[in-house]
């Protein structure tokens, strides 16, 4: 997915400039391996990695 359609899904669903470009910025931050990921943001992953194996997450948007 491109980054304009990347940034398009995340505006239609709610999300506003200034979280679109943390987003991007956390997101250039991981490729470029420049980030150390603390133990909450451990936590968190794992959570969101429970939410997604259980089904009650997934990459599809729902836009209504």
């Amino acid at each position: 997915m491109d980054n304009q359609r990347s940034r398009h899904m995340l505006y239609k669903v709610g999300f506003n400039e200034e979280q679109v470009e943390s987003l991007r910025k956390l997101s250039a931050a991981y490729a470029a391996k420049e980030i150390y990921i603390t133990p909450a943001d451990q936590r968190r992953m794992e959570f969101v990695r429970w939410l997604v194996s259980t089904g009650r997450l997934s990459e599809t948007v729902s836009v209504k």
